[in-house]
């Protein structure tokens, strides 16, 4: 299993990114970091180039969802190495579902956490690259 530990109490922040050094990190580019991790595509370039079009007050609010569902399948129940949308004020927010059935995501509080979730809490993907 991959450590987590790096990125558990980060900071959320828009388009921080993993290893910059800010102690912030921005739940796309967690998931992203995660899902290259694991020895998937690393779509982190793709959100370079969101994160520099977009912020936080002008990201459409089903932005995140229709690219899941472009670059990825839908899940019926979560799977490791899944990412998750989970529901949050705005667009959402990713986590991505590891090997023991938690996931890693941003909570509540703003920080990065790692817990288990209900299965139906979020929609799960597969990405396809």
């Amino acid at each position: 299993m991959i450590d987590t530990n790096e990125f558990i109490g980060l900071t959320r922040a828009w388009g921080a990114l993993p290893g910059d050094g800010s102690g912030q990190i921005d739940c796309c580019a967690l998931a992203a970091e995660m899902h290259k991790r694991l020895g998937y595509w690393d779509y982190g370039p793709e959100l370079r180039q969101i994160f520099a079009e977009y912020d936080d007050d002008t990201l459409p609010p089903k932005f995140i969802a229709k690219w899941l569902l472009k670059n990825g399948t839908r899940l019926q129940e979560p799977e490791p190495h899944a990412v998750v949308l989970l529901p949050s004020p705005g667009v959402g927010a990713l986590g991505t579902v590891l090997e023991d059935n938690t996931v890693l995501f941003i909570g509540p509080g703003g920080k990065v956490i790692r817990a288990a979730l209900p299965t139906d809490d979020g929609w799960y993907f597969r990405l396809n690259k």
